[in-house]
């Protein structure tokens, strides 16, 4: 908005209120601007302004508002939010858009070498418009994914549109004595030894970066899905990965309370077990038999899916101090990874290895490029996309300038590679939004991670600027339903197809 017009308003102070419809198509933001002293004619003196937003970047209009249109502007009000659907392009993605900060760079808000993505756009547009295939999506980080709070927003955001295949993989951080997702809980029988990534003990690290072992016969876990916005997380297909020796379990289901006795297959690099549902579930308990020979309980994740549906799979992992090399010198990680099929492979990490002084950036770039050729041998086909991690401090001191180092190598890394890149660290200034996201309490007191505000903030902007290119492809590459045969029938009980 021009500062111009502002200006000719005379002095005020501006109090920015932000909404979404129901419908999650449209924003609409509104500005009142007050006069912060008094004006000689209250009656016409202006009262207030009024900004409708589409997707918080493009003004559709404003209303400097005086007393004698305040019906006028009521009605106009009320009727641009129709009018404004009514021009909607119903191909459109139009996902929820992040709040309104003024350090955040909305037109900047891309992704690079975006043609890259394009089979996992034709997969994702084939399932939009025919109601066909499913598009397994794995998002790798650090700690900042391991609570599930930004990725939650990108995991609802993609499921809403395209279709839901179920919760994904998921760990029992809680048996861990670590951070958790809020969305899911977990119980047990017993106390378990644990390890994750960059710190391993007796125990190995799998699929989830973690890894718990209890020795106890007959040792449980029991974990349950809550609902999320009043919406149960249905699954009806377990996939585990348990332990390598060839043992007997058995498993319990939230709906029925029956119990199926599972044998498990032997090797690391295949699933455990593979548990089909009769229905639809929303917990599970699992336990290892008491049967001689039967060694320790090793677990390392459960993917819970929905099977016999078209949709999204979003694999969040998030291992809290992981850097690069942590995932790629784990050997059990990368044969348990193949398992889930992934057909885009998002790497969120950077933070972790900033906390270095002295970065090293042909180091870094290597590190980027083994990560890189580790997910092309187990998944030869998927794409790769990398993301910057947003600004945060040094020690609680000062803004950490090697975070902006730090994501300047990675996205110098996907420009030579020519792979698609989400720069959160440019969109939000750097160093300089470190501080403007601790001023809008978006921080958290470590200055390091982030209030579920602006964990949010973060995946909305991602969420939209992977819409945005989701967008600009399906416009140039439409897909086309298949005409329905109808029959009709005609004399003596014959029929004819038409379209």
């Amino acid at each position: 908005m021009d500062s111009t017009f502002f200006k000719s308003l005379g002095e005020q102070q501006i109090y920015a209120g932000l909404s979404r419809n129901q419908n999650n198509i449209d924003t609409l933001a509104s500005f009142e601007c007050h006069y912060s002293k008094t004006h000689p004619d209250p009656f016409h003196r202006p009262s207030g302004l009024t900004c409708l937003y589409r997707n918080n970047r493009h003004l559709c209009c404003i209303f400097a508002t005086t007393a004698p249109m305040k019906k006028l502007l009521c009605c106009i009000v009320f009727f641009v939010p129709f009018w404004a659907l009514g021009q909607q392009d119903s191909s459109k993605w139009l996902p929820p858009p992040p709040l309104y900060y003024s350090f955040i760079d909305y037109d900047i808000n891309t992704i690079a070498h975006p043609g890259k993505l394009d089979t996992v756009f034709k997969k994702l547009a084939r399932i939009k418009i025919q109601k066909k295939g499913r598009v397994n999506i794995i998002h790798i980080g650090d700690s900042h994914l391991q609570a599930d709070l930004m990725t939650s927003v990108v995991r609802s955001g993609l499921q809403d549109y395209f279709g839901s295949l179920g919760r994904g993989i998921l760990f029992p951080y809680q048996l861990a004595a670590s951070n958790a997702p809020h969305d899911f809980t977990v119980s047990s029988n017993t106390q378990w030894k644990s390890a994750r990534l960059g710190i391993e003990k007796s125990v190995k690290t799998g699929i989830c970066g973690f890894g718990i072992q209890a020795g106890k016969e007959n040792a449980t876990i029991k974990l349950n899905l809550k609902d999320v916005d009043d919406k149960p997380q249905f699954f009806n297909r377990l996939v585990f990965f348990l332990g390598p020796d060839s043992s007997y379990y058995s498993i319990t289901d939230a709906a029925l309370r029956r119990t199926v006795l599972l044998h498990s297959k032997e090797g690391a690099d295949t699933p455990s077990i593979v548990f089909d549902a009769d229905s639809l579930i929303t917990g599970f308990e699992l336990a290892k038999s008491d049967v001689p020979g039967n060694g320790a309980f090793s677990f390392y994740g459960v993917s819970l899916e929905r099977r016999d549906t078209c949709g999204v799979l979003y694999h969040t992992i998030g291992v809290n101090g992981a850097r690069f090399d942590h995932y790629t010198e784990s050997a059990l990680f990368w044969k348990q990874l193949h398992a889930l099929n992934g057909d885009l492979f998002i790497l969120s990490l950077g933070t972790n290895e900033a906390q270095n002084p002295t970065v090293n950036e042909a180091k870094l770039m290597a590190t980027c490029d083994s990560m890189v050729k580790n997910i092309k041998r187990i998944a030869p086909r998927a794409i790769v996309m990398f993301t910057t991690p947003a600004g945060s401090y040094f020690k609680q001191k000062k803004p950490n300038p090697n975070v902006q180092k730090v994501s300047a190598i990675i996205a110098k890394y996907c420009d030579e590679h020519d792979l698609p890149c989400w720069d959160l660290n440019k969109v939000t200034d750097g160093a300089e939004g470190a501080a403007a996201f601790k001023k809008y309490n978006m921080l958290s007191r470590d200055l390091v991670h982030y209030t579920g505000i602006g964990y949010q903030e973060q995946g909305l902007l991602l969420l939209n600027a992977f819409a945005d290119a989701y967008n600009v492809y399906y416009k140039k590459h439409p897909v086309k339903t298949k005409p329905k045969v109808v029959y009709e029938y005609i004399e003596h009980g014959s029929k004819r197809s038409g379209r």
